[in-house]
């Protein structure tokens, strides 16, 4: 690929551009902050479409006057003339077709030079042949995309770092290759803490850190596990499973906050088509609930250290979604459900197993936080690849529940033969699969899914 190009922007060496390390260790899936990125309540899963628009100028384009209210001091990258840090002005061929996105006033405007690029927070047309920014900062292609010291700022992003990088390009989409790592955006109720609101590589938050109310850093890289197989995890279209193979081959970099009730999982390029973009909202539920924390990356281990190269991984298919049809279970599995719990017109289907020891492993379930029924005990053998078929009613709203299973009576003698486990197997709601219901517990406490109820 042809690094520091707009296409593929920054160097090799890059966050943006360094695969997740052999060496790099994901947090439990009950650690706080993955479970809040993987299901925290109120926060809605989401893609900034039509978010970031990347303009290249030309000889033939106008020279225009911009002027701002302050600039990027922090990196060395300022070409444009004058030395004002404030209310300043400079000169700069620009397209006359630029337009300023999302209520940030967002833009990426690239030199002639095809290597120098401004963005801009809180820019606008001002005049025939004018425009302004609150902040601008400019920077090059061929550099790494973060700042280099706390308080810095290579871009116009919460945690200093520059707003091209992790951009989901249309380029990317129409390939079906994302081969970099990808902006994120937390709800201001996961970030935090107010005392650490930022690890590298961010060097700084924004205004708001102090009313953070949750405990991920701004900088924090989430990726999808090498060993999670992409093509049992319910994804549907070709660019989900591109976004998919981008967070576990690259992971996605948390750059800013979206508000306390939204999560973005990418920031798409102004001119993806509507239908890369529906794509990617109909599989982002199933890529959000497999990330995890890597817990070493650091500047002396990016992306947790050791080979970065990206691996050869199995070819992943995209099957179209298909009509639901009865099938007989198989294993020893029963066709009918061995439990009823609670009462509705909607139906949710639970495929659960157990490891036994000393007993059968035993679970409560729980919708929307709401215990239904009351203690389940497996009976299923896992091993025997046996489910106990588990029917959940209730009266549920459009939109995502969340269920979670809590395992109650973990037990283990000390060798894997003594060991009481309980598996979510699989499960579907009104017939269709729902993703992210493939669940291993292995100790007591509490495992979460999703599932969407669409208006019918």
């Amino acid at each position: 690929m042809a690094y520091e190009t707009v296409a593929q922007p920054f160097a090799p060496s890059s966050i943006w551009n360094t695969p997740i390390g052999s060496s790099a260790q994901f947090q439990a899936a009950s650690g706080a902050q993955t479970a809040s990125i993987q299901h925290q309540a109120g926060v809605n899963t989401w893609i900034g479409q039509d978010a970031i628009p990347i303009y290249q100028a030309k000889s033939t384009d106008p020279m225009a006057t911009w002027s701002y209210d302050s600039r990027g001091t922090n990196n060395a990258d300022w070409t444009l003339g004058g030395n004002s840090s404030m209310n300043g002005t400079f000169q700069m061929r620009t397209p006359t077709d630029v337009q300023f996105k999302t209520g940030d006033g967002w833009a990426i405007i690239v030199s002639e030079d095809g290597q120098h690029y401004i963005e801009t927070w809180l820019g606008a047309k001002t005049g025939s042949n004018s425009y302004h920014a609150n902040l601008v900062v400019e920077n090059t292609v061929t550099g790494d995309g973060i700042a280099n010291a706390p308080g810095a700022h290579e871009g116009i992003r919460a945690a200093g770092m520059s707003l091209m990088g992790g951009v989901v390009q249309k380029a990317d989409l129409d390939s079906l290759e994302i081969d970099h790592a990808v902006a994120m955006a937390i709800s201001t109720t996961q970030a935090g803490s107010a005392k650490t609101p930022y690890v590298w590589p961010a060097t700084t938050a924004d205004g708001f850190s102090g009313s953070y109310s949750g405990s991920i850093p701004l900088g924090s890289l989430f990726a999808i596990p090498k060993d999670v197989d992409l093509n049992a995890i319910g994804i549907k279209t070709a660019e989900g499973m591109a976004l998919a193979k981008a967070y576990q081959n690259y992971g996605g970099y948390v750059t800013d906050t979206a508000g306390p009730n939204t999560m973005q999982l990418a920031y798409l390029e102004k001119g993806v088509s509507q239908a890369q973009a529906d794509n990617l909202f109909k599989d982002m539920g199933a890529i959000r609930a497999h990330l995890e924390m890597v817990t070493n990356n650091t500047a002396a281990t990016p992306a947790g250290g050791g080979d970065h190269s990206v691996p050869s991984t199995p070819a992943t298919t995209t099957p179209a979604p298909a009509t639901p049809v009865a099938t007989p279970s198989t294993g020893g599995g029963t066709a009918q459900p061995s439990v009823s719990l609670g009462s509705g017109s909607d139906q949710l289907l639970l495929k659960i197993s157990q490891d036994a020891y000393h007993g059968n492993a035993q679970y409560a379930v729980s919708v929307d936080g709401k215990q239904i029924g009351g203690v389940q005990t497996a009976h299923a053998s896992h091993a025997a690849g046996q489910s106990d078929l588990i029917s959940v009613r209730g009266d549920w709203s459009q939109g995502n529940h969340d269920v979670a299973i809590r395992f109650l009576n973990d037990d283990w003698g000390g060798t894997a033969a003594k060991d009481r486990n309980l598996y979510v197997d699989s499960a579907t709601y009104h017939g269709q699969d729902v993703q992210g219901a493939h669940l291993t517990l292995m100790s007591d406490g509490a495992q979460h899914f999703t599932f969407h109820d669409y208006l019918v």
